[in-house]
């Protein structure tokens, strides 16, 4: 038998449901960078920091660095099963070419959030993205 408070539940857990997916979808909408940084870090060490605001990047580890096309947004990166090769397009980074046995780097696609990190494990190369370094002092207030 069911009962008026078995759908009342069902009513209640839906609603919910499809709040919180909206809820979520809106937070991790609202935290994209136009003007954030990637960081590309191989076996735990940065590699290039790349600025999602115009591209232009800064070299930490030129040993772990293949090649870099500057015209074409194109940063190929070492990999433990081969070159990992990230591009830079539209305010955003991805993983355009690599090899790993699911070719998951590649699936995730393109990011430009914090909330969304790139990870390629096989390759043991991960993509951070975070928001750019303020040279803003403090002020008399806030010290």
């Amino acid at each position: 038998m069911v009962n008026k408070y078995d759908i009342v539940l069902v009513i209640f857990l839906f609603l919910l449901s499809i709040g919180s997916y909206v809820g979520l979808y809106m937070y991790t909408s609202g935290s994209e960078l136009t003007d954030g940084i990637a960081t590309v870090y191989y076996n735990d060490e940065k590699v290039v920091e790349i600025s999602l605001d115009d591209g232009s990047y800064s070299i930490f580890k030129a040993d772990y660095i293949v090649s870099i096309d500057e015209d074409e947004g194109l940063f190929t990166i070492v990999g433990d099963n081969g070159d990992v090769v990230i591009k830079y397009r539209d305010n955003k980074v991805g993983v355009i070419d690599e090899i790993s046995p699911k070719n998951i780097c590649q699936k995730q696609g393109f990011s430009n959030s914090p909330l969304s990190p790139i990870t390629c494990l096989p390759n043991r190369v991960i993509i951070i993205i975070s928001e750019p370094a303020s040279d803003d002092l403090p002020d008399d207030v806030s010290s």
